[in-house]
Parts: structure tokens; C-alpha cells; sequence
């Protein structure tokens, strides 16, 4: 019995999605948008020799679809992971992206890729940071054409500087990282057709 409840879940949740696609109303993505989502992250430091557990956390974003194609986004979400010692340590990210709808550009479901720079800092009772290049992808279903929901994967390469090291009274520390993050929120565009 309890060994059939993950699939009648995911069974549930496929039947959801499938009943809010055939439902769901064509929005070209144009115009300005709000929105939250949960906000999932790892992150891997290799001269560290330290990988942090997933940690889950929430975020909010704004942005703009300038096109049927191209929409411009700003996204600030927070995770906490947990470290060495089992530590919490705090992941915050700022993202600039530009998003480009790959297939989908007139109908309810759109999948598309995104890329930008990623401001990132960390605190274990340490600090770090730094800006860092971001790719990902996702998909996004229109339920009205003002609500969309999505789903997003992103990831983030580069370096977090120790940030002590930056006011000159200590060596500089850098350390190179590998982020990887998911994202399911909904968003509100204010002047849907």
C-alpha cells in the first residue's frame, strides 16, 4: 500500500498538470510581470573540497516580456543549505537574465532559456561573494492570461571571494564554485490581454 503512494501521487500531479494545459489560455508573454517562487539550490566548492546538501528557500522576481521571444528578468531568492558539521549556511542570489521563449511563442505552455550574471553571497559565520555567469531553462504554463506558473533550473560557475579578503586586511580567498538551482513560482502579468 505505501509503496504505491509515490506513484498515485505523481499520478495526481501528472493529471493536474495534463487538465491545466488543455484549460490553460494562449498569452504572448508581453508586458510587465510579478511574481514569487520556492527556491531550491546546491552548491559544490572544489578548492574547499566541500559540497553543501540541498537546501530550499523563497524568492520573488520582476520583469518585463519585450517581445513574443525575449523577456528581461530580475530575480533575488534564498536558500538555506546545510555544510560541514551540519552548519546552516545562507545562499542568497541576485540574477539579471534575459529569457528567449524557445518553442511556444503563441500557445499556453513555453519552454525557454535563460542566461545572465548571478550576484551571489554566502554566510556560515564566514562571508563570501561574488558575481558570477548563470544559464538555465524551464518551462512556463499560462492558467489565465494574467497567471502563468513555471518551472526553472539554473546554474552558476565562477568564484566566491572571501569577503574579509576584500577590505585589503587579509589575503584575498577565492574559491571556485558550482551552483545548481531550481525554481517553481507563479507570476502575475499586469496587463494581460
Amino acid at each position: 500500500m505505501f509503496a504505491s503512494f509515490p506513484v498515485r501521487r505523481c499520478a495526481a500531479i501528472a493529471a493536474t498538470l495534463f487538465v491545466a494545459a488543455v484549460s490553460a489560455e494562449a498569452q504572448s508573454g508581453k508586458g510587465v510581470f510579478l511574481g514569487i517562487q520556492y527556491a531550491g539550490s546546491s552548491l559544490g566548492v572544489k578548492e574547499a573540497a566541500e559540497d553543501l546538501k540541498f537546501g530550499g528557500g523563497f524568492g520573488v522576481h520582476a520583469g518585463v516580456g519585450v517581445s513574443e521571444r525575449w523577456a528581461v528578468l530580475a530575480n533575488f531568492d534564498r536558500s538555506v543549505l546545510t555544510g560541514a558539521n551540519d552548519t546552516n549556511v545562507e545562499l542568497t542570489q541576485y540574477d539579471a537574465l534575459l529569457r528567449l521563449n524557445l518553442v511556444g511563442a503563441k500557445s499556453p505552455l513555453k519552454l525557454f532559456a535563460a542566461a545572465g550574471a548571478t550576484a551571489r553571497t554566502a554566510n556560515s559565520g564566514r562571508d563570501f561573494e561574488e558575481i558570477s555567469p548563470t544559464a538555465g531553462g524551464g518551462l512556463q504554463l499560462f492558467l489565465t492570461p494574467k497567471l502563468a506558473v513555471h518551472g526553472t533550473a539554473l546554474w552558476t560557475f565562477g568564484k566566491l571571494t572571501r569577503a574579509s579578503g576584500l577590505s585589503g586586511n587579509t589575503i584575498d580567498e577565492q574559491f571556485q564554485s558550482t551552483q545548481a538551482r531550481v525554481q517553481a513560482g507563479v507570476s502575475l502579468y499586469l496587463f494581460g490581454k
